[in-house]
């Protein structure tokens, strides 16, 4: 091969090399959320919910408790770099688990409604984060109350904590969604698995 030829594919390689480092430092900023649960809600193990029966529950919209509402979650692997590389959004993280939040509710056959409800509930969101390390590791808590539609009364008050871990390709955005989708499904599902929220529905219905 000539020599010229050797130089350009030496400057062509030193290029891509360029840009695959530039790409793989970018920071994952202002990305916007995405629905992406790994499995469906009929992989998860049956419950009884014969305690939601000819009930309708209104979702209030959550109210976000974290301290940097934007961050949801970071890289601390620290590769080529002093300090760990954040994911933030531009969503609103509220708005979107609120929804989403009602989404799981009606695939669990939990009747939602707008208006003219049985229950309302609402939840504090205390916790909407991904630590990626070796693995992705989701985490969503939630403070959740159940009050009464009649009077507003607060029936029932607890805290959900559900956590989902994947491997991945390093600072990919995706994973981060499918683990915060993940951990989101548990969070209902631990919700309606809960006996003593259970016996509140039942006990007010």
């Amino acid at each position: 091969m000539k020599p010229a030829s050797l130089s350009i594919l030496a400057i062509l390689f030193c290029f891509i090399a360029a840009a695959h480092a530039a790409d793989s430092k970018a920071e994952l900023k202002n990305i916007s959320l995405e629905w992406k649960p790994t499995d469906p809600v009929s992989s998860f193990d049956a419950i009884d919910l014969t305690a939601f029966a000819k009930t309708q529950f209104i979702i209030k919209p959550f109210n976000d408790s974290r301290t940097r509402p934007q961050e949801i979650g970071k890289n601390v692997e620290r590769r080529g770099t002093d300090q760990d590389l954040l994911v933030t959004t531009r969503d609103n993280v509220a708005s979107w688990l609120t929804d989403r939040f009602a989404q799981v509710l009606t695939e669990f056959n939990i009747d939602v409604v707008k208006n003219n409800g049985s229950f309302v509930l609402e939840a504090d969101i205390v916790k909407f984060y991904v630590t990626e390390e070796s693995t992705y590791k989701g985490d969503v808590g939630l403070k959740v109350r159940l009050r009464s539609a009649k009077d507003n009364k607060v029936l029932w008050e607890g805290m959900v904590s559900t956590s989902s871990s994947h491997w991945g390709r390093s600072y990919i955005a995706e994973n981060y969604f499918e683990c915060l989708s993940d951990a989101t499904l548990s969070a209902v599902y631990a919700l309606l698995k809960d006996e003593t929220f259970r016996q509140a529905v039942l006990k007010n219905r």
